[in-house]
C-alpha cells in the first residue's frame, strides 16, 4: 500500500498517481456487510430473477480473485463481489452467499435494496421511486417513526446509518411524497 510522504499521512489503496477509472474498487464483502457476495450462475427454471451486467447504470472492475460491480437499483448503489462465475456471461442468475453471522441482517437489508426494481429502464425506476416515496408518507401517517420507516421499506439496518445516510434517505423519501401528494396525481404519474 502506498503511503504519502507530505504532512497527513494520507493513504491510498493504490498508486495515487493512477486514475480512478484504472484501481480497483475498494469494497470487498470480506468487510463490509453492505457488499454481497454473489455467484453468477446460468439461467435457472422457475422465477428466477435475471440479471444483465449490460445494463447502463452497472459497473464492473475485475480484480484478481473475484469481479467487483456497483449497480443502482432504484434505491440507490448495491455493491456485489462475484465470486464465482461471471456476469459478463450474459444474462445470469444471481445465487447470494450468506453465512450466519452478527453481519446478516446488514446483508439481508442490501439485497432488499438489490431486489426493490430491476433496471427496467429509466422511467419505470423514476415511477418505483415515486412509489416507494408515498410508501414513505404512508408509513409516517400511519404512524411509524423515521426509523420504522426505514425498517419498513429498506429492512432493517444500523440506525441512523453511516453519516446518517438511512435518516437522511427516509427525510427525502417524506419530502418527495409530500410535494407529490400536494401536487395531486399528475405529479406522480408524470413521464420525466
Amino acid at each position: 500500500m502506498a503511503t504519502s510522504s507530505r504532512i497527513g499521512g494520507c493513504t491510498f489503496p493504490e498508486d495515487p498517481a493512477r486514475t480512478c477509472a484504472s484501481v480497483l474498487p475498494m469494497w470487498s464483502a470480506a468487510v463490509d456487510p453492505r457488499v454481497l457476495a454473489v455467484r453468477a450462475i446460468r439461467p435457472v427454471e422457475g422465477g428466477a430473477q435475471l440479471f444483465d451486467a449490460r445494463s447502463a447504470d452497472v459497473r464492473v472492475v475485475q480484480g484478481p480473485h473475484c469481479e467487483h460491480l456497483v449497480t443502482d437499483r432504484g434505491a440507490g448503489p448495491v455493491r456485489l463481489d462475484v465470486n464465482e462465475g461471471s456476469v459478463f456471461a450474459g444474462p445470469v442468475t444471481l445465487r447470494f452467499d450468506l453465512p450466519d453471522d452478527d453481519r446478516v441482517e446488514g446483508r439481508i437489508a442490501a439485497i432488499r435494496m438489490f431486489r426493490v426494481m430491476a433496471p427496467t429502464g429509466h422511467a419505470h425506476r423514476r415511477l418505483a421511486d415515486r412509489l416507494i416515496a408515498l410508501h414513505a408518507v404512508d408509513a409516517r401517517d400511519g404512524g411509524a417513526s423515521l426509523r420504522e420507516v426505514a425498517d419498513i421499506l429498506l429492512g432493517p439496518g444500523d440506525w441512523p446509518g453511516d453519516g446518517e445516510h438511512r435518516k437522511s434517505y427516509v427525510r427525502r423519501l417524506l419530502a418527495a411524497g409530500s410535494r407529490m401528494i400536494a401536487s395531486g396525481p399528475r405529479a406522480i404519474l408524470k413521464e420525466n
